[in-house]
């Protein structure tokens, strides 16, 4: 074991080749709302259908951390990870009876600084988020509990002392309120650099997600995941499952190229060369 507590054979996660990344689907809310503009919920009725869905493939949704564990070993096929970023009231309401109805898990990654409150970080509708009883009910319940931070900010280009108060502060509430070690996180809108995975990894979790995550940086501390919605019937699931290789490697490409100043400069020359007048 190392001084963090993570086991020997961590190296051998830190880097990834595109065949080895897992499927990790991600969701927010599981509920009926009235409007969802960002459209980060799905209904009870179809998040049952998706879950019928994967357990009639021979699938099995779990948590991250039994999913690393799993990829350690060589014992991953046939594993789904299942993720809910912010810990929405709705998720052990609607979400967990579902997960255990199928033999599932999940984790739920919570931002420790705003149990009991609400989504404010978002223009648009008010949802709950849990309270401490109500993770600790999730956590009992079967499901991993991980961080989102401390507040739900940014993290790329976030300075030392920010990063170890919703990095390092957040894991070390959360393990407190749970009773054990913290060992994912989630960065909050997949928003990282060099410096927030390094202060994730020195901090002492086990593995962090994100969105999408460039091929360069594809690894244990930047696993990628797919988003699924409402719209996720039978048919987009088949396609995600058959094509979330190809997809994590579009999707990443388009982050990375969004955050390399060259590339930047090069789309704004062409954007300048294709709307200027052609001679005549």
């Amino acid at each position: 074991m190392t001084n963090n507590g993570r086991s020997g054979s961590q190296a051998t996660l830190d880097k990834l080749s595109l065949g080895q990344v897992p499927i990790v689907l991600m969701y927010h809310g599981v509920e009926e709302v009235p409007a969802d503009p960002h459209g980060i919920v799905v209904t009870p009725a179809r998040f049952a259908e998706q879950m019928t869905w994967l357990k009639g493939r021979g699938l099995r949704g779990v948590g991250m951390g039994m999913l690393v564990d799993a990829m350690r070993a060589g014992r991953a096929q046939g594993l789904v990870g299942i993720t809910f970023d912010d810990g929405y009231v709705n998720v052990l309401d609607n979400a967990v009876p579902e997960l255990l109805r199928h033999g599932f898990t999940a984790t739920t990654f919570i931002i420790s600084g705003r149990l009991g409150g609400t989504n404010e970080w978002d223009a648009g509708p008010v949802w709950p988020l849990m309270s401490a009883d109500q993770v600790k009910a999730v956590a009992a319940a079967g499901m991993e509990i991980g961080s989102h931070s401390a507040t739900h900010t940014r993290l790329a280009g976030v300075g030392a002392e920010r990063l170890k108060a919703e990095i390092d502060e957040s894991r070390s509430n959360l393990s407190n309120l749970v009773g054990h070690p913290i060992r994912g996180f989630a960065y909050p809108y997949g928003n990282m650099d060099a410096a927030a995975r390094r202060a994730v990894r020195d901090t002492g979790y086990d593995y962090a997600c994100s969105v999408e995550t460039p091929m360069a940086n594809l690894g244990i501390m930047a696993l990628p995941r797919i988003v699924f919605n409402q719209q996720d019937g039978s048919g987009r699931m088949a396609a995600k499952r058959l094509f979330f290789r190809s997809y994590t490697a579009v999707k990443g490409t388009r982050r990375m190229m969004a955050y390399n100043p060259l590339a930047q400069t090069v789309k704004k020359r062409l954007y300048a060369i294709v709307r200027s007048p052609h001679d005549e």
